[in-house]
């Protein structure tokens, strides 16, 4: 779980900014978690991008934070649910438009290790790793691995 700490910086990121975020909980978070890794996941790996079920693309940022690169790539007015890996154990999910992610990003992306980007649809996923690898999966596109795991 999150540590009460980061709650609270996270709160106060969205405050500050004037954030629109619409916070997931209950059985909602629950069942969008458990869509995230049927569309998307094989199993139930430390961090997700190491057993996608789809061939990412590794999007190149030129060696710079993906951060950076985010509105060059998605659309600020596009709806997004905004998955925040909490160190492996749990999620913090909001559903928001991509330019308030970036916003809530610049103002608290040092809390953050990973994040995953998903349309309402779930056709596409963007993928930020705790090693700043911008992935990319689009569902209808992206070759689906032709194993059932590759960390085992």
């Amino acid at each position: 779980m999150c540590d009460y700490n980061d709650y609270k910086e996270i709160e106060r990121t969205i405050t500050d900014n004037d954030i629109s975020f619409q916070k997931i909980d209950g059985d909602d978070k629950e069942r969008l978690i458990q869509r995230l890794y049927d569309t998307f996941v094989i199993g139930n790996p430390r961090a997700l991008w190491m057993n996608f079920k789809y061939i990412p693309e590794n999007i190149d940022c030129n060696m710079e934070d993906p951060y950076f690169h985010l509105p060059e790539i998605i659309d600020g007015d596009t709806d997004l649910y905004f998955f925040i890996d909490y160190w492996n154990r749990d999620f913090i999910i909001y559903k928001a438009k991509m330019s308030d992610i970036h916003t809530f990003l610049g103002d608290c992306e040092a809390l953050i290790d990973e994040y995953y980007l998903v349309t309402p649809d779930f056709t596409e996923l963007y993928g930020i790793t705790d090693h700043d690898d911008l992935l990319h999966i689009d569902i209808r596109q992206n070759e689906i691995r032709s194993h059932t795991s590759i960390s085992e």
